[in-house]
């Protein structure tokens, strides 16, 4: 089997990851903050390293103000639910993904806020026109998961700032592939799941908060602080963390950054670019293939007017993973032109093979040759 379906959600997961993961499971899997006794405390204590684990690789300032989530849809609802005043108007970008969209599309349709769709492309113009008295936010991916697309997260840092909006980060597609510096490069909120260029296993993503936030709670329940009050605590973490943590979940983030780290940032992003180019040099060796981007380790393509979905169905089953369809992202799909069929998408890790790629040449020119 070829797995090239990273962009939803990585496989395999590195060695060091899965270990520790059975370990915890295994040796020490107690409910964290619940507990004084050995086996609550070793998870709490490791929990906590995951959190400085983040920030350090984020270069975050305070690592209580991570708070764990689900996945990364979580978090940008947490995000967008809790921190955008009502009556205000956001900016969002023509590709974002419907974590974003539905979220801000639901309070619109409530009458709670309005929004505007800026140009990803050409974000440095575009947001500037759309500001109007009320416009509090901008949220935006920082790379497209339909063909990697990617924007300057310095310059958009810097446009956020002069013109005084709270900046909502989406950086699923982009944590794990490329180098963020927090310091350098500031916004108020930055959400990521842990299960995709992270390592992690499913069931755990993030929030980080650049202040404490002053907003409601998300939810309420158990924290394992302030029990005798009926309110949830007024601090981070434990204001948006009502209930267990998913705690192999979390800790396997720890020890994909720790992967990360051991083979460093720049090789990941360069093997990951290296893959991108050379698959989209095969492909457009092929007659009738209509490619529509590639970049950060995303490809996205058709082959004439066959239905994404087939193509991708006919690699599955020579044993190659894609994925074909709109990709939970129709605003992307809106502006490249495949809203019908949506397209056939490749996502790469940095354990992805070359001689994956040229297998998958093979078979796509096969394909191709039956629907022609």
């Amino acid at each position: 089997m070829i797995y090239f379906d990273n962009a939803a959600t990585t496989f395999p997961k590195p060695k060091n990851v899965l270990k520790e993961v059975r370990r915890c499971i295994e040796k020490y899997c107690g409910n964290p903050g619940r507990s004084s006794h050995s086996l609550s405390v070793k998870t709490s204590e490791k929990i906590f390293e995951t959190r400085e684990c983040i920030a350090k690789f984020l270069n975050a300032e305070n690592a209580e103000n991570i708070v764990f989530t689900q996945n990364a849809t979580y978090a940008l609802n947490l995000a967008i639910k809790t921190q955008i005043p009502e009556n205000s108007h956001i900016l969002i970008s023509n590709f974002e993904h419907n974590s974003v969209f539905r979220p801000v599309y639901s309070l619109s349709k409530k009458g709670k806020v309005s929004y505007s769709i800026f140009d990803f492309s050409n974000f440095e113009k575009d947001i500037p026109n759309l500001i109007n008295k009320d416009t509090s936010c901008i949220i935006s991916i920082l790379s497209s998961n339909v063909n990697g697309k990617t924007i300057d997260f310095k310059k958009l840092s810097s446009l956020a700032q002069k013109h005084g909006l709270k900046l909502i980060i989406d950086a699923s597609q982009y944590v794990g592939h490329k180098r963020i510096n927090l310091k350098e490069t500031p916004c108020d909120i930055l959400c990521a799941p842990g299960h995709k260029a992270l390592f992690g296993i499913q069931g755990a993503g993030f929030v980080y908060f650049k202040e404490n936030s002053s907003a409601d709670s998300f939810i309420e329940g158990g924290s394992g602080t302030t029990s005798s009050s009926p309110d949830m605590p007024d601090y981070l973490p434990e204001k948006y963390e009502a209930g267990t943590l998913p705690s192999p979940s979390v800790i396997s983030i720890s020890e994909g950054i720790k992967f990360i780290n051991e083979v460093g940032i720049d090789e990941i992003e360069n093997k990951s670019l290296s893959l991108t180019q050379m698959a989209k040099e095969r492909l457009l060796n092929i007659a009738g293939v209509i490619f529509y981007g590639a970049d950060n380790g995303v490809l996205s393509f058709n082959y004439n007017d066959i239905p994404s979905y087939v193509i991708s169905d006919e690699l599955n089953k020579r044993g190659i993973c894609t994925r074909g369809g709109l990709h939970c992202a129709p605003l992307a799909h809106r502006c490249i032109g495949t809203t019908s069929h949506g397209s056939v998408r490749l996502s790469f890790s940095f354990l992805n093979k070359k001689r994956e790629v040229e297998y998958f040449y093979s078979a796509i020119k096969d394909i191709c040759k039956q629907y022609t």
